[in-house]
């Protein structure tokens, strides 16, 4: 397994965690907090990965995706900093339902969708995936009002919490999804979680699934666009 994740914590997450990774350098077409970050890159459905062709022809990244077994298909969506133009590729996949803003996302990914029995669920949040964490395929915590009611209403179990203290510089602040990743049965925190207003509900909902928490960071939460593992 390989970890697709931020340059800027790639060393960090390796030392910690074992998992060999592949670090992401900046992409010059997202705005430049965000130009590195994995759930504004890739998305990745079954052994498909859905990614913007210039990025990774340009920083051999093409290269591992092929030869990890993986089918790699390019979007035909022009990427710019500006939101929404930035968000073709900011999916939120749970199970077999797909949550995102429909209008902003790559076509390549809806047909896919379509062809291969997953229901697309439209959310305003443009950021789906950046505000989730997904932790099974029937549970999540978010911090997005719009993506909590569409989980709960397609019948997943669901944790609303407030996102005002994750760290995302550049940004008022950050998302949950973004500043987390799972590894096992380890839900693995960019910080210390305990530093978060909502601490005690989110550990309640992580072990009451028998999941535990491990900060892999020191001080506070930090968003930094989550991992794609590639298998």
């Amino acid at each position: 397994m390989k970890a697709l994740i931020n340059e800027k914590i790639s060393k960090e997450f390796e030392t910690k965690t074992g998992i060999s990774v592949f670090p992401l350098t900046s992409y010059s077409k997202l705005d430049t907090p965000v130009s590195s970050h994995a759930d504004m890159l890739f998305c990745i459905l079954d052994k498909t990965i859905f990614c913007y062709e210039d990025y990774v022809m340009d920083n051999g990244i093409f290269n591992l995706l092929n030869g990890s077994g993986y089918d790699v298909v390019f979007v035909s969506n022009v990427c710019k900093r500006e939101y929404p133009y930035d968000i073709s590729l900011n999916v939120l996949v749970i199970g077999k339902f797909l949550f995102c803003n429909v209008k902003y996302t790559a076509k390549e990914i809806l047909e896919y969708a379509e062809k291969n029995g997953y229901s697309v669920i439209n959310v305003r949040q443009g950021y789906a995936a950046c505000s989730t964490l997904v932790i099974d395929d029937y549970n999540a915590i978010t911090t997005d009002l719009s993506v909590y009611k569409a989980l709960t209403k397609t019948g997943k179990n669901a944790l609303l919490i407030d996102n005002s203290e994750i760290e995302l510089k550049g940004y008022n602040c950050g998302f949950i999804g973004g500043s987390t990743c799972i590894i096992g049965n380890n839900i693995c925190f960019f910080g210390d979680p305990s530093t978060l207003t909502d601490f005690e509900k989110i550990d309640v909902f992580i072990r009451n699934l028998n999941f535990n928490i491990l900060p892999i960071l020191q001080g506070g939460v930090c968003d930094f666009g989550g991992v794609k593992f590639i298998l």
